[in-house]
């Protein structure tokens, strides 16, 4: 291990909130400990990122960010409305800031990949690609540090801490019923959105509804992972663990997607030396082919997914529970 892999810094372990989630709690006060303590741990990322020692700590930052505002949203009785709307604006806006640079980092790490992927002739004008990308991150990154270290960040920080106190101090009458009647009620609400969109994808269908499907799946990925404390803990792994092998195809699909489209974009807004722009555009039937094949594993892994004897390990808790 090299003297600078030494000195990184480690990613922070996850702690545990204050109010464990159980079944007969309310469900605001676990609620309101599992978002606070969910939104500090992302916090604790910041100071990697400030080194930019590994890229995971902005990774992870932000998925911190986005199971906070992902249960605000599934979770919204809970919240006053104008409290909800501002919760979810703010952490949007925080996340916003890292948008692209998480993108260059995907491309980046990928980098050898797509050296490996094309003749030697284009490897000149991936170099000058993958030069530009590196500028752009330094970029993004600088402005990126401005702002974790300013005063309205701060200030921004301590309102959504601010907002989700008043979760704590004024609870609403939904917060108040028992976790496992909201956890059964939600949980089924949301499975039959993803059944419904996996029973109705089929080879021709658009891009659109697999990416639908692919949101849906993630809001039932939080939701499960959220309420495993209240479940039977094997039927919870059970599910978790067959939804992630559907989520795993949709996200390669969604990946190329979202590489495609920026290759895409780069090429049209870009002014780059012709021998710079073959190599994009041979990237991009790559991507495009790739694109084809993840639509097909997906495909198949949706067709996995809704056989009956996989639904049923949903159906065996949730349509139990509506009898």
């Amino acid at each position: 291990m090299s003297v600078k892999k030494r000195d990184q810094l480690r990613l922070p372990k996850q702690k545990k909130p204050a109010t464990p989630l159980t079944p007969s709690a309310e469900i605001y006060l676990p609620t309101y400990h599992f978002l606070l303590n969910e939104f500090q741990h992302a916090r604790r990322h910041e100071k990697g990122i400030l080194e930019d020692s590994d890229e995971e700590f902005i990774h992870q930052y932000r998925i911190a960010l986005r199971r906070c505002r992902a249960l605000i949203s599934l979770l919204k009785p809970l919240f006053y409305k104008p409290q909800r709307d501002m919760l979810k604006n703010e952490l949007k806006t925080l996340m916003l800031r890292t948008n692209l640079i998480r993108d260059l980092d995907v491309f980046l790490l990928n980098m050898e990949n797509y050296f490996f992927l094309l003749d030697h002739k284009y490897h000149k004008g991936l170099i000058s690609f993958f030069d530009g990308l590196q500028d752009k991150r330094l970029n993004s990154l600088t402005e990126l540090k401005v702002w974790l270290q300013s005063e309205n960040y701060e200030q921004q920080c301590q309102l959504i801490i601010g907002l989700l106190k008043e979760m704590k101090e004024q609870p609403r009458d939904a917060g108040k019923v028992e976790t496992h009647t909201i956890a059964h009620d939600t949980l089924w609400l949301h499975f039959k959105q993803v059944e419904s969109y996996c029973l109705e994808i089929t080879p021709k269908s658009p891009d659109t509804n697999i990416h639908a499907l692919r949101i849906e799946c993630k809001k039932l990925r939080y939701l499960l992972e959220y309420f495993a404390p209240v479940l039977p803990k094997k039927a919870a792994k059970q599910q978790i663990t067959h939804l992630k092998s559907l989520q795993d195809t949709l996200g390669n699909f969604n990946d190329s997607s979202v590489q495609l489209a920026f290759l895409q974009h780069y090429n049209r807004s870009q002014k780059s030396p012709a021998f710079q722009h073959k190599a994009i555009d041979e990237l991009i039937r790559e991507t495009e082919s790739k694109h084809q094949h993840d639509k097909k594993e997906t495909i198949e892994q949706i067709n996995i997914f809704r056989k009956s004897k996989n639904l049923d390990l949903f159906y065996q808790l949730y349509e139990k529970h509506k009898k």
